[in-house]
């Protein structure tokens, strides 16, 4: 099955988000992370999140069955 234009926005935002969080983790690498948190703002604001959840990372998704059919903004 092929991903949509949103699916795969969504896949990328969750990845960014994951690899923010394992570096805040670390505790290292702090211009890796602002690079990251920025590339994590951009995507969610061509994404049409808006800025209260783009500030607390509250991303969500609405799906049917396995496909996302829209983002909850």
């Amino acid at each position: 099955m092929r991903k949509t234009a949103l699916e795969k926005q969504w896949d990328d935002l969750m990845s960014l988000c994951r690899q923010e969080r394992e570096l805040q983790d670390a505790g290292n690498h702090p211009r890796v992370l602002k690079l990251i948190s920025r590339e994590i703002d951009d995507l969610a604001r061509a994404m049409a999140f808006t800025e209260r959840r783009i500030v607390t990372r509250d991303f969500r998704a609405e799906r049917q069955g396995d496909r996302i059919v829209s983002i909850v903004r």
